[in-house]
């Protein structure tokens, strides 16, 4: 059977279409899958695969050099003549169902959401799977193998990625250079914030003091070796963070999504806001402590019992809207309270349950 995925949003969520995939090519072999995405770090996650085709697509560019190409893929796309299409959670918009319709596989499957039934085309799928609100995104895509007559409940999800040799040893060499030796050393990641385009996960700018108040006193209390992750476009942030944090914390510079999975790999704890980092470590052995703010804990936090969330566990949260109530990402609150400091209490209470008490 010839499938095409399809997960036009970021890293976290394409992510969570891994235990999918695993159990696509259980079912069907040796058959390679093409995989539509949108951002370059979701191309790099697959590099390692053999059986999985990335395609890149800027689907979000609107002008006419962009959309020829657009054209073109989808051209491309519809002379495989794939039997199947699954387009991932969430996916309550109108470009993924013309998206999904235009590529033109014999059966395309996706969600069903009681909202916006008409304005999104979704009939344009033939195959829909009701999304349980309650369920976590893992379990949610594997719901659409009911559609091809498979058991979504069938074997514990595999969240694993493709780590190869050398993603390995760059990890090995960064922490090497910078003096960390991950089999004597305690080694903790952080990402302290998210990147500004994800208007609605935008934290209160003193949170930078709180993690840099958290990463000295894991540095204090555990002789932890802290390395700060960010993104290009949340380099500001980092550097301030490093600026303030006494304990000298190490920065991580740019790098391929498999090199910061072997990274994080080596990382005793990891702790973030939400992002797809959150996801990428619980995938790659990293307990994650993930503080969240208006999205749901039981949908989006990383998978896996190992890993915890955080929240202020205010009466109004979750109020993430999308894809239940809204067709693109949107909060119910204009200046949200859950997006205020975070707890430093919290985070230490729950970084205690990984690696101890200390020395208090």
């Amino acid at each position: 059977m010839k499938i095409l995925l399809i997960s036009l949003k970021g890293l976290g969520d394409t992510v969570y279409m891994i235990p999918l995939i695993r159990r696509l090519r259980e079912k069907y072999g040796e058959e390679p899958m093409t995989l539509v995405v949108r951002d370059r770090k979701c191309v790099e996650l697959f590099a390692n695969c053999p059986y999985i085709r990335p395609v890149l697509i800027q689907y979000a560019k609107t002008d006419p050099a962009s959309l020829y190409g657009h054209l073109k893929t989808l051209l491309a796309l519809r002379r495989e003549s794939y039997d199947a299409s699954i387009t991932s959670y969430p996916s309550n918009r109108l470009v993924y169902n013309l998206f999904a319709f235009c590529a033109g596989a014999k059966k395309r499957i996706s969600h069903y959401y009681d909202f916006a039934r008409w304005r999104t085309l979704p009939f344009l799928q033939d195959c829909r799977v009701d999304s349980d609100r309650k369920k976590h995104q893992v379990e949610k895509n594997l719901d659409l193998l009911s559609c091809l007559g498979l058991d979504p409940a069938a074997g514990k999800p595999d969240m694993s990625l493709w780590l190869s040799a050398p993603d390995e040893e760059y990890a090995l060499s960064f922490l090497r250079e910078k003096g960390i030796d991950p089999k004597t050393d305690l080694v903790v990641g952080v990402h302290p914030s998210i990147s500004k385009a994800q208007v609605y996960k935008n934290w209160d700018a003193g949170n930078i003091n709180v993690f840099a108040e958290l990463i000295d006193w894991l540095s204090s209390e555990y002789g932890a070796k802290v390395l700060v992750f960010a993104g290009p476009d949340e380099k500001d942030a980092a550097d301030k963070v490093l600026d303030l944090a006494k304990s000298g914390p190490v920065r991580l510079a740019g790098a391929e999504t498999n090199k910061i999975a072997a990274l994080l790999k080596n990382c005793r704890l990891f702790i973030n806001t939400d992002g797809g980092l959150g996801p990428l470590a619980a995938a790659a052995g990293a307990p994650a402590i993930t503080v969240l703010g208006p999205t749901s804990p039981a949908v989006t936090a990383p998978y896996g019992e190992k890993n915890t969330a955080i929240t202020l566990g205010l009466a109004c949260a979750p109020c993430y809207m999308y894809p239940y109530e809204s067709t693109a990402p949107r909060i119910k609150c204009e200046a949200p309270a859950c997006m205020g400091l975070i707890d430093i209490n919290k985070l230490k209470e729950a970084v205690r349950k990984y690696l101890g008490p200390g020395k208090a």
